[in-house]
């Protein structure tokens, strides 16, 4: 359930009506707190980026020195001790939605603490979330409000009963894995050692077999249901950031598919994307199954012109992503699909989509000026850099940001006042 525990984490603050669950703290008595996993150096993965992404490190989904750097900073300014760790009181402070999403993805590497978070009656944090997510996913009906009460207990015995283990109620490594959340901060195992094992007959099929073409079903079902009120609805943007990249998009119909290009001749899939949003100022990754978690995530049938639509071939598991494509409105997308086909627009197709597309616009937060820091900084950054200005992608906007941004307004015959709106946003493509 990889792909759809995301959902509900857009209107997660909303719903739990505090920013962070250390808020939650603070108004009523304490609760046993379901913490994730510590993240620190030699991480790696798509939670890693979605924390780097929160501290204002660039998000390149490596925990290294420049993240625990900007980790530390975020600490210090939030009252936190100073571990350069993503820690337990880390994980509290953090705003919900980036502490839900970033506990329900992958990471892997020799930076994450081995644990498994064990769930039941009264326990609150993100963890909890994610469980009420992957299972509202599973067909749960279920409030996500991250905290474990009789609702959600009720939910995971149902679930594991479904899934054939133990209905008690109680979430241990077992029910992760049935969920598909094994290798997410909220259940990070051990590997298992290595072992010289004589030849023998081909093992039977996976114990689990069953559940995961269960959860497969369960998606695809959703994904048809999800997709079915596109063609209705216009799905236009607001964002005219958002319309630029589209626009590029579109501006390269009838060029060629190949393999690792990314123009301007020719495309692939990831390059279209990668170029279309270079040239609406923003910098996502380079292959699909990394654009997987660039930006925002939102509900398929809340699909708007820009988002970006991902096919996998496991739908529970965003790392066999191996397609994507830029949304337009009204059930068609643009993309270059395959060798021998062209950049075109198509028909929304459902085979192996995935339940939620990313909206890359969605943390741009215009104006911004000096002294701001965050993921826009660090794009702002980055697009400066690909025009010369050799600044450090530290996502602090400090005086040689300052100085790189009047520049570039005086030779665009913007006001040179450091102060980065829309209009001088759209000159950074």
């Amino acid at each position: 359930m990889l792909v759809a525990r995301r959902i509900a984490a857009v209107g997660l603050v909303g719903a739990l009506g505090f920013t962070s669950f250390a808020a939650a703290g603070a108004s009523k008595p304490a609760a046993p707190t379901a913490d994730c996993a510590a993240i620190a150096i030699g991480s790696q993965g798509p939670a890693v980026k979605t924390l780097q992404r929160a501290v204002g490190a660039s998000p390149d989904g490596d925990f290294g020195p420049l993240t625990k750097k900007a980790v530390t900073a975020w600490q210090k300014a939030h009252k936190l001790k100073t571990t350069g760790v993503v820690d337990a009181a880390t994980w509290k402070a953090l705003p919900v939605a980036v502490a839900v999403a970033a506990c329900g993805q992958q990471v892997k590497g020799s930076g994450v603490t081995t644990t498994c978070t064990t769930l039941q009656r009264n326990t609150v944090g993100p963890a909890v979330a994610v469980l009420q997510t992957a299972a509202r996913a599973a067909g749960a009906r279920l409030t996500v409000d991250g905290m474990f009460g009789d609702q959600t207990r009720g939910a995971v015995v149902k679930l594991q009963a479904a899934r054939k283990l133990p209905a008690t109620g109680v979430v241990d490594a077992a029910t992760w894995a049935a969920l598909g959340l094994i290798g997410s901060p909220a259940c990070v195992l051990a590997s298992a050692p290595v072992a010289v094992v004589k030849p023998a007959p081909a093992p039977p099929a996976p114990p689990d077999a069953a559940a995961q073409a269960a959860a497969q079903a369960a998606i695809r079902a959703q994904v048809r249901k999800l997709a079915a009120v596109l063609p209705s609805k216009a799905g236009t943007t607001a964002s005219p950031i958002a319309q630029k990249a589209v626009a590029f998009a579109k501006a390269q119909t009838g060029k060629p598919y190949k393999w690792g290009a990314v123009g301007p001749a020719s495309y692939d899939c990831s390059g279209l994307v990668l170029a279309a949003y270079v040239a609406a100022g923003i910098t996502t990754p380079r292959v699909a199954a990394d654009q997987y978690g660039t930006g925002a995530p939102v509900p398929l049938d809340q699909a708007q012109a820009g988002d970006l639509l991902f096919y996998a071939s496991d739908v529970a598991k965003p790392a066999t992503i191996y397609h994507v494509a830029i949304y337009l409105g009204a059930g068609k997308l643009i993309d270059a699909p395959y060798t021998g086909a062209y950049v075109g627009t198509r028909s929304l197709w459902t085979d192996n989509l995935l339940p939620v597309v990313w909206r890359p616009v969605a943390p741009l937060a215009l104006p911004t000026k000096p002294g701001a820091s965050g993921w826009t900084v660090a794009q702002l950054q980055q697009a400066l850099d690909r025009h010369g200005a050799k600044l450090a992608v530290d996502g602090g906007y400090g005086p040689a940001t300052l100085a790189a941004v009047k520049s570039w307004q005086q030779a665009h015959k913007h006001a040179a006042n450091g102060v980065v709106d829309v209009a001088t946003w759209l000159t950074l493509g």
